[in-house]
C-alpha cells in the first residue's frame, strides 16, 4: 500500500493546483461578443460563424487576440482546438500569449506532425525549435493544444499528451489569441482561458447581461466616447471623435453631443452642442451634474465649470481647481451633491507612484464651507491599486463608486470594479467587486455612468458597432446597483406671479443642521433636479436675492426603492402683506419644543431677517382642531413665544417681530383626515413692514 501513496500525492496536487484556477473565458464562438478581429476581402477572411472561428490565411500569416487580465506571475492555461481544413499541411496554426505588437510567445503544430515553442528570447534554447510528435491529426480533425504554467515550470499539451515542460517564459504584453502562418483554411473553437488570480465578485450573483447598442440615432460611422446619462436618464451627452460635423472638422480633437428621449428608451438622433460648449479643439467633458445645469470640464491643468444661462451656456468657469498631472489623460465626475470632483491622475502622491509610467490613483477635491476647493487628496488603498485606474463615477447615492482598472484581477486588461463608501470619509470604502463577464469582457472596459434609478448602465463598446466605438447600455442586476434614492424634480416659480426664477438650491439634514448638497435651476425653464439619498431627514428649498423661500421636507430614513418626486420650490417677494409658510419648523407634539430639525428653517430666517434690517415680521401659530380648542390657542401661543425667543436669541431685535396664536381657527384644509390636520398645523410669518 505505501508504495502508492507518493503517486497518489503527486495526482492530488495536481488537482489541487489545478482547482485553484480560475476560468476567466470559455468562448465556444456562438456569437462574437468578446470582439474577435472580423474581416473579408478577397485575399483573407476572418469571421465567426456556425460556432467556430473562421481563418482563411493569405501569404504572410495572420493573428488575432484579445487582451485579458492574466497575472503571469500566478499560474494560468489556455487551450484552444483547430482544425486545419485545407492548405499547406507543413504551416503552422496554434496559440500566442505575452503579445506586444512586436514580440511575442506561441505554441504550433503543423498537420504533418510537428509542433514548436516560440520566445522571442533568442537565448532560451527552445525558441524556434520544431519537434517530431506522432499524435497530431490530420486535415479536418481536431487537434487540441493546450499551454499551463504551474509553480514554476510551462507545461505543453497536444492532445492531451505532454510534448515539453520548461521554465517560465516571459510576456512582452497582455494580449493572447490565434496565429496561422501562410496558405490555408483552418477553424478555432472552445478556447479557454484560466488563472490563479482570484477574481472578487458578488457573492451568489447573476451577472449576466443583455447588450445593447443605442442605434444609429445615437452612435455613427465615427468614435463616440464618454456617455453620461442625465439623472433620470433622459438625456445622453457623449464625445465625438474625427467627425466632419465637429466644429474642429475631421483632424481636430471630439466635439460634445446629446441625444434626447422621452421614455429613456427610443432616443433621438444626438445633434451637436455647437459653441461655446464646443470649440474647434478637443472639448472633453467630464460630468454632468444631477439637476443638468452644470457641465465639469478638463482643463489643461486641472477642471473648469459650464453653467445654462439664459441664451444657453455661460464661458468657462475656473473655480481654482488645479494640479500637476504627469499621466497623458484625466478623467472626472462631480459628485451628485456638487460638493465632490472625484478623478484620476498621476501626481507624485500617488501611493505607487513610479517615475517610469503612467500609473494613476483616484483623487478628489472637496469644496470647502467658503466655497473654495481642497488640494486633491488620495482615495487611498482600498480603491488605489498599482495599476492604472480609469473613469472613477460616482451614483446619485452618493456612497457607490464605479471605476475602471487594469491592477486588480479581471477578465480583460482594463475591466469596471464597484465600490462602497464606508462612512462620510472619502478614503475608507469597501473591497471593490468586479462586476463580471458579460459587463466586462476580454478588452478594455471603462467610462461607465448610470442615471439615478440604477437601472440601466451604459458605456462604450468596439463590438458590432456602427463605427470605431458605440454607446451601449444595459440592464443592471439589483446586486450591482446602487442605493436607492429619491429624484426630486420640479421647477423653481415666484409664488405670486408664478414666473420662472433662476435660484441656487441648498438641501440640509435636518438632523444635524448641516448643508449637504447644491444644485441650481434652468434660467429658461426653471427645472432642477436633486437626488436624496435614503438614511436622512431632508430639508430642502430655493435660494435668490429679494425672496423668502418655501421649504420643503422630505424623511428618507426608511427608503426601500428608487422613487422620482415633482415637487416645484416656491419663492416669495420681500413685499408688505406676504405670508410664508415655514414648513420645516417642528415641535414635540403637545408642547411648545422646538425639534432640532427646526433649527436650520429658523437660521435662513434669522439670516434674511439680518439681511434685510427695516423688515418687520409677525409669527403666526396654528393648530388643528381636534380637542380643546382653548388647549390649542394657548399652545399654538406658546408655540409663536418659542420662535420670538430662538429668533432673539440669534441676535434679532424684538421690536421687529410680533405674534400671535390661532389654534384651530384658520385651517388651511379639512379636518377631515391625517394629512390634511398636518396641514393645519403650521408656523407661519408675515412681512408687516419693509
Amino acid at each position: 500500500m505505501k508504495k502508492f501513496l507518493p503517486g497518489f500525492f503527486l495526482i492530488l496536487i495536481a488537482h489541487l493546483s489545478q482547482a485553484q484556477l480560475q476560468q476567466l473565458l470559455h468562448e465556444d464562438f456562438s456569437t462574437n461578443n468578446y470582439g474577435w478581429y472580423e474581416t473579408q476581402t478577397d485575399k483573407v477572411t476572418l469571421q465567426v460563424r456556425d460556432g467556430k472561428y473562421y481563418f482563411s490565411v493569405p501569404d504572410g500569416g495572420w493573428m488575432s487576440y484579445l487582451t485579458p487580465y492574466i497575472d503571469a506571475s500566478k499560474d494560468f492555461s489556455l487551450e484552444a482546438t483547430f482544425t486545419q481544413l485545407d492548405g499547406k499541411i507543413d504551416n503552422s496554426i496554434g496559440l500566442l500569449w505575452g503579445y506586444n505588437d512586436k514580440d511575442l510567445n506561441s505554441f504550433t503544430f503543423t498537420t504533418n506532425g510537428y509542433c514548436r515553442i516560440y520566445c522571442a528570447d533568442k537565448t532560451l534554447a527552445i525558441s524556434d525549435e520544431w519537434r517530431k510528435v506522432d499524435n497530431i491529426n490530420p486535415l479536418w480533425k481536431d487537434n487540441r493544444i493546450k499551454i499551463e504554467q504551474r509553480g514554476t515550470a510551462t507545461y505543453f499539451y497536444l492532445n492531451g499528451k505532454e510534448i515539453l515542460k520548461t521554465k517560465i517564459l516571459p510576456w512582452y504584453g497582455k494580449q493572447v489569441g490565434f496565429v496561422g502562418y501562410t496558405q490555408m483554411r483552418f477553424l478555432v473553437d472552445d478556447f479557454i482561458i484560466s488563472n490563479a488570480a482570484k477574481i472578487n465578485l458578488p457573492q451568489n450573483a447573476n451577472l449576466s447581461v443583455q447588450k445593447e447598442n443605442l442605434s444609429f440615432y445615437v452612435n455613427s460611422p465615427y468614435d463616440e466616447v464618454g456617455p453620461k446619462i442625465s439623472s433620470d436618464g433622459k438625456t445622453l451627452y457623449f464625445g465625438r471623435k474625427k467627425s466632419p460635423d465637429n466644429l474642429g472638422g475631421v483632424d481636430d480633437g471630439e466635439d460634445v453631443w446629446m441625444s434626447n428621449s422621452t421614455d429613456g428608451k427610443n432616443w433621438q438622433r444626438s445633434v451637436n452642442l455647437g459653441t461655446p460648449v464646443n470649440s474647434t479643439s478637443v472639448n472633453n467633458l467630464a460630468s454632468v451634474s444631477t439637476d443638468n445645469n452644470t457641465f465639469l470640464f478638463h482643463a489643461a491643468d486641472g477642471f473648469s465649470f459650464m453653467h445654462r444661462t439664459l441664451d444657453g451656456w455661460s464661458a468657462l468657469e475656473d473655480q481654482g481647481i488645479h494640479f500637476k498631472n504627469e499621466a497623458d489623460f484625466l478623467e472626472g465626475c462631480l459628485s451628485p451633491d456638487g460638493k465632490v470632483i472625484l478623478f484620476t491622475a498621476k501626481l507624485k502622491k500617488n501611493i505607487n507612484y513610479r517615475e517610469s509610467n503612467k500609473e494613476r490613483d483616484i483623487y478628489l477635491c472637496i469644496k470647502q464651507s467658503n466655497g473654495k476647493w481642497s488640494e486633491p487628496i488620495n482615495a487611498g488603498s482600498s480603491l488605489n491599486s498599482s495599476g492604472d485606474e480609469y473613469s472613477p463615477f460616482l451614483s446619485a447615492d452618493g456612497r457607490t463608486l464605479y471605476f475602471a482598472t487594469d491592477g486588480r484581477p479581471g477578465y480583460g486588461g482594463v475591466d469596471v470594479f464597484m465600490s462602497k463608501r464606508l462612512n462620510d470619509s472619502w478614503t475608507q470604502w469597501s473591497e471593490p467587486v468586479n462586476l463580471g463577464l458579460g459587463i466586462n469582457s476580454v478588452g478594455f472596459d471603462a467610462y461607465y455612468t448610470l442615471p439615478a434609478s440604477g437601472e440601466y448602465g451604459y458605456m462604450v463598446s468596439n463590438i458590432k458597432t456602427f463605427g470605431l466605438t458605440d454607446i451601449i447600455r444595459f440592464k443592471l442586476p439589483k446586486v450591482l446597483r446602487p442605493d436607492p434614492v429619491v429624484l426630486v424634480s420640479g421647477k423653481v416659480l415666484n409664488a405670486k406671479t408664478k414666473a420662472v426664477v433662476s435660484a441656487a438650491i441648498t438641501f440640509d439634514d435636518l438632523t444635524t443642521g448641516k448643508e449637504i448638497g447644491e444644485a441650481r435651476s434652468d434660467p429658461q425653464s426653471g427645472d432642477y433636479k436633486i437626488a436624496l439619498p435614503s438614511g436622512k431627514n431632508y430639508g430642502f428649498h430655493a435660494y435668490v436675492s429679494g425672496y423668502f423661500s418655501v421649504n420643503e421636507n422630505l424623511e428618507l430614513t426608511d427608503l426601500k426603492e428608487y422613487t422620482e418626486l415633482k415637487k416645484d420650490l416656491f419663492l416669495v417677494p420681500i413685499e408688505i402683506g406676504e405670508s410664508i409658510l415655514l414648513k420645516n419648523v417642528f415641535f414635540v407634539q403637545g408642547k411648545p419644543q422646538l425639534k432640532p430639525e427646526s433649527y436650520p428653517e429658523l437660521d435662513r430666517l434669522t439670516e434674511i431677517l439680518k439681511a434685510n434690517p427695516s423688515i418687520e415680521i409677525e409669527v403666526s401659530g396654528h393648530t388643528d382642531n381636534h380637542g380643546d380648542a382653548a388647549a390649542n390657542l394657548a399652545l399654538s401661543s406658546q408655540r409663536v413665544e418659542t420662535v420670538k425667543s430662538y429668533l432673539t436669541g440669534r441676535g434679532i431685535d424684538i421690536k421687529r417681530i410680533t405674534g400671535k396664536g390661532y389654534g384651530g381657527t384658520m385651517p388651511v384644509a379639512p379636518n377631515d383626515t391625517d394629512a390634511n390636520r398636518q396641514l393645519n398645523r403650521r408656523v407661519e410669518f408675515k412681512i408687516v413692514k419693509k
